[in-house]
Formats: C-alpha cells, sequence, structure tokens
C-alpha cells in the first residue's frame, strides 16, 4: 500500500513538471529541460507579456512562495519583453539557497503593469528537496502610501553633487505575512541604471505599513534627467524623477560673456574716438612722459589717475610746471622745451578740468 502511495505522488510529481505552459492573466512560458543540475543552461520562451516590459528570471525555493529569500539572486537574469510580447531567454539555472520544490521565477523588475508574476517547477539533481513552510502563502500585491525625495540644496545650482534620500511607506492590504522580501534601488540617466542599493524586508504582517530611506546620490556636475526608481521584491514601485540642471553655472558664463562682450565694444569704441580726433588732439595721449624731468604728464581722464596721484602724494600747478620748464620768453635762450602757451590752449580746450604731473620714481 505504502509503495502505491509513493509511486502516485512520483507520477503526479512527474506530471507537474512536463514542459506544458504556465498561465497568469494571458501570459505564457515554458521550458526547455524540467529536470537539470545547478550550473547547466535552459531556454525560456514566453509570450503574451507587455512589450517593452523589464523580466527577471531567477531560481528559487520552497516553491518561490517565501520571496527572494529563498532564490539564488546571484544567477538572476533580466531582460525586455520584445515588441510583439515574446521572449526567448538562455538561463543559467542557479542554487536556491533553500530546499526543493524549486521553481523558475518570472517576474516584473518594477512591477508597473501590475501582472502576476510566473513560476515554472524545475527539478534540481543534487539539491536539498523539502516540504513547504507551513502557512507560506505568497504575498501579490503591497499599496504605495506615499512617497518624496528630500534634501534637495541651493548649491546644485552650481553644480554640486546632491545626496538626497528617497521615502516611501508602503502597506500590506493582504491576509497573509510578507515572510522575504528585497527592496531594490536604480538611478537611470546617469550612464548606468544598474541595482546600487538593496535591503531585506522581513515580516510584514497583514494591514502593516513600513517606510524606507534609500539613498540617491546625485554626482557633481550632473546634468538632464535623473530617474530614481524603487521597489520592494516588484510588489510596490515608486519612481521620481529629478532635474539636475546648474543654472547658477549658467549665469555665471553668460556674466563672463557679456562682460567679454562689454570689453570689446568698449575698445571698438574707444578706437573709433581716436580715429576721428584732429592731429593736434591725437598728439596728446592720457599720460605723457617728460624724460627731460623724469616724470609723467597725467591727466584726469587717464585710467588709474586717482590712485596715481594718491601715490605720487603731489600736484603741479600751470605755473609750477612754467618754473621748472620754462616760460616762452626764456625759448630764445634755449632754457624752455616746451611753448607752454601752446600747450596750455591744447589743454584748456581738450582738459577743462585741468591735468595733474606725477612724478617718476627713481630706481
Amino acid at each position: 500500500m505504502r509503495s502505491r502511495v509513493l509511486l502516485a505522488a512520483t507520477a503526479a510529481m512527474i506530471l507537474l513538471l512536463q514542459p506544458v505552459p504556465a498561465r497568469a492573466s494571458g501570459q505564457v512560458a515554458t521550458l526547455s529541460r524540467t529536470s537539470v543540475k545547478p550550473g547547466e543552461t535552459i531556454r525560456v520562451d514566453g509570450e503574451g507579456w507587455t512589450p517593452g516590459q523589464l523580466l527577471q528570471f531567477v531560481t528559487c525555493g520552497e516553491g518561490g512562495l517565501t520571496g527572494s529569500a529563498a532564490c539564488d539572486t546571484r544567477a538572476a537574469l533580466a531582460t525586455p519583453v520584445r515588441t510583439d510580447g515574446t521572449f526567448v531567454v538562455d538561463l543559467q539555472i542557479g542554487d536556491p539557497p533553500r530546499a526543493c520544490p524549486c521553481v523558475v521565477h518570472i517576474g516584473e523588475v518594477l512591477g508597473a503593469s501590475g501582472e502576476d508574476p510566473v513560476d515554472l517547477p524545475i527539478i534540481l539533481a543534487g539539491h536539498a528537496s523539502g516540504s513547504l513552510p507551513a502557512g507560506a502563502t505568497q504575498v501579490r500585491t503591497l499599496e504605495l502610501q506615499d512617497y518624496y525625495l528630500s534634501g534637495r540644496s541651493s548649491a546644485a545650482w552650481f553644480g554640486a553633487a546632491e545626496h538626497l534620500t528617497l521615502t516611501f511607506t508602503v502597506r500590506n492590504p493582504t491576509t497573509s505575512t510578507l515572510v522575504s522580501a528585497v527592496l531594490q534601488a536604480r538611478l537611470d540617466g546617469g550612464g548606468d541604471d544598474n541595482v546600487y542599493f538593496q535591503q531585506k524586508v522581513e515580516d510584514l504582517k497583514p494591514g502593516e505599513s513600513r517606510t524606507f530611506h534609500v539613498p540617491v546620490d546625485i554626482p557633481m556636475f550632473a546634468f538632464g534627467r535623473y530617474v530614481a526608481h524603487a521597489d520592494v521584491s516588484g510588489l510596490a514601485t515608486v519612481t521620481l524623477r529629478y532635474n539636475a540642471y546648474p543654472w547658477g553655472l549658467f549665469l555665471i558664463n553668460i556674466g563672463g560673456l557679456v562682460l567679454i562682450a562689454w570689453g570689446v565694444w568698449r575698445r571698438f569704441r574707444r578706437r573709433r574716438v581716436l580715429r576721428d580726433l584732429s592731429p593736434a588732439d591725437a598728439m596728446l595721449p592720457a599720460v605723457v612722459r617728460l624724460g627731460s624731468l623724469g616724470a609723467f604728464l597725467v591727466f584726469d581722464d587717464a585710467p588709474g589717475a586717482r590712485g596715481l596721484r594718491r601715490h605720487a602724494g603731489a600736484q603741479l600747478s600751470l605755473d609750477s610746471l612754467r618754473t621748472l620748464i620754462g616760460d616762452g620768453q626764456s625759448h630764445a635762450h634755449g632754457a624752455s622745451v616746451l611753448d607752454l602757451d601752446a600747450l596750455g590752449h591744447v589743454l584748456a580746450r581738450r582738459y577743462p578740468r585741468g591735468i595733474s604731473l606725477l612724478e617718476e620714481e627713481k630706481e
């Protein structure tokens, strides 16, 4: 009698593990082989899935009922669904950390469409076998209650790195306890959308809510849109966008361009003024060096004239200048080097505010 019961149980298990399609909400998936060793590769085919959806394939123990803690996540494989809703994957079978019955678990990575996962039974030769945990019922949905991104700073306007926090709260609306799940986080936009954060979620009881805090680091000088994704085993998914545009750097660069343009315009305008001067005016620049006196003749509109005047600490009036150089009457005796009457006439016309003579520093 006992041998008949054992034979019947074995036959039922063989029938269960035949490569027949597994269906859930119109989704179809099949295995090329149902009896393999860990490390071997089999082909998984599917149809009826959401086009473009990213699916994860992983080998799990305990019938896949106790969450990702019973799965060999190191051998997990992710691939997108084709535009016609099909996929073909060559999957390397993993070595689950829990005893069989074992399955190939196929589920959405982010759980955006809400489709149910598919568990395909498989026999792992040489792997430990056991019974399903008592009362193990898989939780297939979680409610997302609240989520937000915090930690923004004004320094990001100038290209500084941002250390943000994604905070979200989920609730277990089912009558079963979420025995084991994994919180995963990804960041798109920086050239890398791999999982950068993982955290185990244990024993989320029916009706219980739990809040999670996920770090989100935006690199220095980031530019463009970044998208932060976080999900709890694909059951509750949160997606937040962060726009990284360092407007402060843009304003600084624009200000620098305006200053450059103003300087070029001012230089061009000065050249036009000098071009339009008469020869008599053009012979008198803003600063004139008098070699015979070892001094400079600086006009009030010369650049830096005020600072030069402070540095010299003295001014010479026109009368003092006549005394040093000589007046027009001494010109016949060779004592005068300038016609000061003519110079005074030109200076008075061009520089009505007066002039100053600054002595040159002796070496």
